[in-house]
């Protein structure tokens, strides 16, 4: 089998990237495997129509999608997902929208809180409170931070003993079966919270010239 390389520049916002596909032609049937970019409102556009669901786009996305032998007509919504994210964008299931933003803003959007019992696509964002038995959560943040994406969200609540993750729910999913193989043992308590007397502001003639 011969192969060659096709060399295709894609857009995204101000940054220009350089994409390699492969096209591979076959001695023994002589078929050739072609692939042709489709410009990502045009994607959005026919799994709209294929859905029936309502998206609203961020004036940032701005590519062009590289395909290999596939109908945009053809593409389902998971695939879909997974087809935006490799491209640097994320779906925000809001109500009856999707927003689609770049990626980086992600966790800065309305993600949906999910408790697990949930079935959601593996690319879709998703905010989860996982909660902590046997040891003190902040210690697993330096542990699984590195395993997570720059954009995604993960914090320690001392309080709680909880952590609060916003990533694609397989990334979810996966830092959540980590922490229960290591939170095993005895519970804990969690960290008392200082709690803060509340500030009134004065009221009467004193407070007129505030």
């Amino acid at each position: 089998m011969k192969k060659r390389m096709l060399r295709n520049t894609v857009a995204c916002g101000c940054t220009a990237m350089l994409l390699w596909t492969a096209t591979a032609t076959s001695a023994a049937d002589g078929g050739e495997t072609r692939s042709h970019a489709v410009p990502v409102v045009t994607l959005i556009d026919a799994v709209a129509k294929r859905t029936g669901k309502k998206f609203v786009v961020d004036p940032r996305v701005n590519a062009d999608i590289t395909l290999i032998e596939d109908n945009p007509d053809a593409i389902d919504y998971e695939e879909f997902l997974t087809i935006l994210q490799v491209n640097g964008f994320a779906a925000i299931e809001t109500g009856d929208l999707v927003r689609v933003v770049p990626e980086s803003t992600a966790r800065h959007q309305p993600v949906p809180i999910v408790n697990g019992k949930e079935s959601v696509p593996d690319s879709l964002y998703v905010t989860k409170i996982i909660a902590v038995r046997s040891m003190p959560a902040a210690q697993l943040v330096p542990v699984l931070r590195p395993l997570l994406p720059q954009q995604s969200h993960f914090v320690a609540v001392a309080c709680s003993n909880d952590l609060v993750i916003v990533d694609t729910a397989a990334n979810v999913r996966r830092i959540e079966t980590i922490v229960q193989s290591l939170d095993r043992g005895s519970a804990i308590k969690p960290e008392p919270c200082p709690i803060r007397p509340a500030v009134v502001p004065p009221v009467g003639p004193a407070s007129a010239g505030l």
